[in-house]
């Protein structure tokens, strides 16, 4: 089963700073995709010069896939892919190509 995605879900993975941040990168636009196609989120996240490939597999236990240094080397879930997550709980699917979705509030996969 896929694990609905929350705020509280994310905090309980990545800390509330990490979220803190995240809604940051969140409001100031940074996240410039987000695909839900369960059990995998994908994003794309710009800071500074860099765009990070952001994403959460939630099955059978959530893993960071972001390419960025928190998250390889470390194994930690890192504001990049809570960032592309709050987009997606707040405003959907983000960006072209954003594939299949069916969405509520909070986010959870659809029984198809």
């Amino acid at each position: 089963m896929t694990v609905p995605i929350t705020e509280k879900a994310l905090a309980a993975a990545a800390g509330w700073p990490v979220v803190h941040a995240a809604r940051k990168l969140r409001d100031t636009g940074k996240v410039l995709r987000v695909s839900y196609d369960p059990p995998l989120l994908k994003g794309a996240v710009r800071m500074g010069s860099r765009t990070y490939g952001a994403g959460l597999r939630l099955e059978p236990e959530l893993e960071n896939l972001c390419s960025c240094f928190d998250s390889w080397s470390e194994g930690k879930v890192c504001v990049h892919s809570v960032a592309a997550a709050l987009v997606l709980i707040q405003d959907g699917p983000k960006g072209p190509d954003c594939g299949p979705n069916e969405l509520t509030n909070p986010v959870e996969p659809s029984s198809q």
